[in-house]
Order: C-alpha cells, then structure tokens, then sequence
C-alpha cells in the first residue's frame, strides 16, 4: 500500500523549488515584435523569434536547437542562440520579454501558431 501511495506521488506534477511547477510551451512558432498602440504599428523583430518543439527545446532563426526552462509563469533560454533571454508570460499564448531587475525590455512574443480552444462538452 506504501509503494503505490508513493509512486502516485511520483506521477503527479513536478514541481521545482522554488520556482514553481515545471511546464512546458505551447509548441509552434512564436513571433516576437515591439507592441504599438492606437498610434503606432507594431515592430515585428523576426531575428528575435523562434519555433517551440517537443523537449522543452527552440529552434533560432538561424536554424540553432536550444533548450528553455519554463517554471510557473517565468521562461528561461538556457542554451543555443538565445542563451539567457528571460520571460513572463502573459497567458498561455504572450510573453513578455525581461532583463536586468526583472524589468520588462518592452519585447513581446505572442505564439503565432493555431490557438488551442476548448470545445464545449
């Protein structure tokens, strides 16, 4: 009884301490642009975006695999091209783009791949 409590303990969610639960990204394409506003258009900066895959891993423009650490709401790039960029994210489907002290650089990256809605029922 001990051995099956423990291993549907094992099964469950993991969790990092102490960042929060381990996640991944939506997979697919993830365009990263400067917002405008009522007045201004967006800046779309394609160098900056990059294709989520399977294994918590990225692929760069220039074709370079990386990998990122997602906990919670906050993404790393820990290797390959974009080795250090930070994110929060905005929902499921933005993320915003942060450096020193936490501070938002005022990139954003929206996934630009279909958006996964649940049916009704």
């Amino acid at each position: 009884m001990l051995l099956a409590l423990g291993l549907i303990s094992l099964a469950s969610t993991a969790n990092a301490v102490p960042g929060g639960k381990l996640k991944t990204l939506q997979l697919g394409n993830w365009s990263c642009e400067v917002p405008g506003d009522a007045t201004v258009m967006p800046v779309a900066k394609p160098e900056l975006s990059f294709t989520t895959i399977a294994d918590s891993s990225y692929i760069a423009p220039d074709g370079v695999r990386g990998s990122y650490l997602r906990l919670a709401g906050d993404v790393t790039l820990t290797s390959g091209t974009f080795a250090g960029r930070r994110f929060t994210l905005d929902g499921e489907e933005i993320m915003r783009e942060t450096g020193d002290g936490d501070r938002q650089t005022g990139l954003r990256c929206v996934h630009a791949s279909p958006v996964n809605i649940a049916t009704p029922g």
